[in-house]
C-alpha cells in the first residue's frame, strides 16, 4: 500500500493523522533497523530459529527488475523455499518462504545463508532446485545445497522450443500444426533425447543460423536436468511458479506501481519489510528491530553521559588551577645514616669519638 494511502486508511480507521513523509520515514527506520538484523543473522556463528528438518525440500531462485530514480533498473534476487508433499499422485509446494535482496549474486548467496539455515535445506533429506538455468543460480546452489537435484524449469525449456520454432518458419521451414505442442509433451513425458534430435535436423535444414545455435547450445549443456518423466515419479514438481509468484508478491506488487521510483539506499530495507510479511513474520521482525532500537538508544545516552562527565572534569581541573595556589613541592626524603666520617668529623678535620651509653659508662670506671 502506498504511504499515503497508509496514512489516509489510518485517519479514517482509527482517527489518527499520519502524513506520507511520516509514514515513510518510520517505515524507513524500521526497515533499516531490520536489514541490520538480518545481514548479522546470516553470520554462520549467529543464533536465530532454525525449524525441523524436512523430507524434501524445494529451492528456486530467479531475478526481478525494480525502477530506480533518474531511468535506472536493478535486478532484485529471490529465493524461494517450500516443503513438497504428496497430494492425489500430485506434487504440492507447501510453507513457502521468501528472501530477497538487491545485491550482486556472490553477496546474495551469503546474506540468504539466514533463510537457508532457519529452513533446514543443509539438513534436509533431499532437496531439489528447479531454476531456469541462469549461471549465478547454479552457483547459488552449488554455495548451499551441492548435492541438490537440478530441474530445468519446464516452462523456460518450453519457450526455448518455441523460440527455435518461429525462427525455422521465418527462414521458410514448413512445420505441421500443433508442432511445438507435441515437441513439449515429449519432453515432458519421455525426457529429452528425441526432442533434442529433432530440433538438431530442424537447425541443419534451416541453415544453421546463429539463433537457433544459441538455444540448442543451452539445451545440450542442460540435458541432466531435463529428465521430467523421472522427476515426476519420484515426486518432484517440474515447475519453479513458487519463484515466478514470489517475485510478483514480495516485489512487483509494492515496489513496480505506476509512477514508482526508488532510491538505491531504500530498496533493500523495503524488501525486508515485504518478505517479513509474506513469511508471516512480522510480530518477529518487530520485536527484534524494538529490541535493536532500544539497545542502540541506551548505547547512545551512555555515550552522551560519559562525554558530559569528561567535559565536567575537564572545566573543573581548569578552574582548580586557575583559583587555588599551587600545590607544595613535595617533600625532600630524609637522609638514611651514612657510614665512615659524619660532616662535624670533615669540617674539622679530626676524628670525634661518638659517645655511647656503654662507652660512658665503662670511662667513669
Amino acid at each position: 500500500m502506498p504511504f499515503a494511502k497508509a496514512g489516509q486508511e489510518m485517519e479514517a480507521l482509527l482517527g489518527v493523522h499520519v502524513s506520507r513523509s511520516t509514514a515513510w520515514r518510520h517505515c524507513l527506520s524500521v526497515g533499516e533497523a531490520s536489514l541490520q538484523i538480518q545481514d548479522e543473522q546470516a553470520h554462520p556463528l549467529s543464533v536465530l530459529p532454525e525449524e525441523p528438518a524436512s523430507a524434501k525440500l524445494v529451492m528456486s531462485t530467479d531475478g526481478a527488475f525494480v525502477p530506480l530514480q533518474h531511468g535506472q533498473w536493478s535486478e532484485v534476487k529471490l529465493v524461494a523455499i517450500a516443503q513438497v508433499e504428496a497430494r492425489q499422485d500430485q506434487a504440492h509446494q507447501v510453507g513457502l518462504s521468501y528472501f530477497a535482496r538487491m545485491q550482486e549474486a556472490p553477496r546474495f548467496a551469503e546474506l540468504a545463508s539466514s533463510e537457508i539455515r532457519r529452513r533446514g535445506v543443509e539438513r534436509a533429506e533431499q532437496v531439489a532446485a528447479i531454476q531456469d538455468g541462469a549461471e549465478w543460480v547454479q552457483g547459488f546452489v552449488r554455495s548451499h545445497r551441492r548435492d541438490a537435484l537440478r530441474i530445468l524449469d519446464f516452462a523456460h525449456a518450453a519457450q526455448r522450443i518455441h523460440a527455435i520454432a518461429e525462427v525455422a518458419r521465418s527462414l521458410g521451414q514448413s512445420l505441421e500444426e500443433g508442432w511445438v505442442e507435441v515437441q513439449c509433451h515429449e519432453l515432458k513425458m519421455r525426457g529429452p533425447h528425441g526432442v533434442l534430435q529433432r530440433l538438431k535436423e530442424l537447425y541443419e535444414r534451416s541453415g544453421k543460423p546463429a539463433e537457433m545455435r544459441e538455444d540448442l547450445h543451452y539445451f545440450r549443456k542442460r540435458e541432466e536436468q531435463m529428465d521430467y518423466p523421472t522427476y515426476q515419479q519420484q515426486g518432484w514438481p517440474i515447475g519453479s511458479g513458487v519463484v515466478e509468484s514470489g517475485n510478483k508478491v514480495v516485489m512487483q506488487a509494492r515496489m513496480k506501481g505506476p509512477g514508482m521510483h526508488w532510491k538505491e539506499s531504500h530498496v533493500n530495507p523495503l524488501l525486508v519489510l515485504r518478505t517479513s510479511l509474506c513469511n508471516d513474520r512480522w510480530q518477529e521482525m518487530w520485536q527484534g528491530q524494538e529490541q535493536r532500537r532500544h539497545t542502540q538508544h541506551q548505547k547512545q545516552r551512555l555515550q552522551r553521559q560519559q562525554e558530559r562527565t569528561r567535559k565536567r572534569q575537564a572545566r573543573e581541573q581548569l578552574l582548580r588551577s586557575l583559583v587555588l595556589p599551587p600545590p607544595p613541592p613535595d617533600p625532600v626524603p630524609a637522609q638514611k645514616g651514612l657510614k665512615g666520617r659524619t660532616e662535624a668529623q670533615k669540617r674539622w678535620g679530626r676524628n670525634v669519638i661518638r659517645s655511647s651509653p656503654s662507652s660512658l659508662g665503662s670511662a667513669k670506671q
